[in-house]
């Protein structure tokens, strides 16, 4: 059995970067991203940082705009009898928290800050399905490490639909996973909303050192369809988004026929 010290000084690292930051602003290096971390839409969305995963929350949706995590072979683990919940991310400054009271299913609620200093994080409530609530870094990547609980953290949730969260986007993390056995590998995820602000895609970008794979799965795809067949690319993914995910390195090889999706 692989010893827990084995899996400390990997994720740990990203912990730690967040020393590095002072009032003169000094470049901050996470280790779940490539060499720098993606943008920020606006300079209220907090910045939250695990021991798996990194998540920007977006102050009006509550929820993660992005998250980057990184998979490694060591990492990898069966999740099947993980236990699955969700609480609440201390390290999140606007207290998100699930009301499962309404009747309506799970909301993502604020609390009343109307007279607090922060007041400006307020935000309406959003009801979900309470089967649409998928992990944007997923249990499987790191079921083999003593953070996965880490996973069950609000930062890291996303409204998925079931058909999508088990099937396409499903499929491609264990193809993921086992390409990790062959390199590391840095992954962003996250939402696609449209010009109205509804979210009706999710993307998923996968690189290595040396290449790259960018999909884009839509809320309505139904199970069955194959993950190869919603490739795309990075720089459409940073155009329907409006920010920069990889703003330190630019790679032009492909991924896709290493995640098993033939000749790219």
């Amino acid at each position: 059995m692989k010893s827990i010290k084995q899996f400390l000084i990997p994720w740990a690292s990203a912990c730690l970067a967040l020393t590095v930051v002072t009032s003169k602003a000094e470049t901050v290096h996470i280790a779940h991203c490539q060499q720098v971390c993606p943008e920020q839409s606006d300079t209220a969305n907090e910045l939250v940082v695990r021991h798996l995963y990194a998540a920007s929350i977006n102050p009006e949706w509550g929820l993660a705009e992005w998250v980057a995590y990184r998979v490694v072979d060591g990492g990898v683990g069966i999740a099947s009898l993980l236990p699955r919940y969700w609480e609440p991310d201390a390290l999140m400054r606007s207290s998100i928290d699930i009301d499962l009271d309404g009747g309506e299913g799970p909301r993502v609620v604020r609390p009343d800050l109307s007279n607090a200093q922060d007041s400006e994080y307020r935000t309406s409530e959003f009801l979900f399905n309470p089967e649409d609530r998928g992990r944007l870094a997923p249990m499987t990547s790191f079921g083999g490490t003593p953070y996965w609980q880490e996973l069950n953290n609000l930062s890291n949730m996303a409204p998925i639909p079931p058909a999508l969260r088990i099937g396409s986007w499903s499929r491609l993390e264990q193809a993921i996973n086992r390409l990790a056995e062959q390199a590391d590998l840095y992954v962003l995820a996250g939402p696609l909303p449209d010009s109205n602000g509804e979210v009706t895609a999710y993307y998923k970008v996968v690189r290595d050192n040396t290449a790259q794979a960018a999909f884009i799965f839509d809320t309505g795809l139904a199970e069955h369809v194959n993950f190869c067949e919603q490739s795309s690319s990075l720089a459409v993914i940073e155009q329907q988004l409006s920010l920069s995910l990889f703003p330190a390195l630019q790679l032009d090889n492909s991924l896709l026929a290493d995640l098993g999706c033939g000749n790219p």
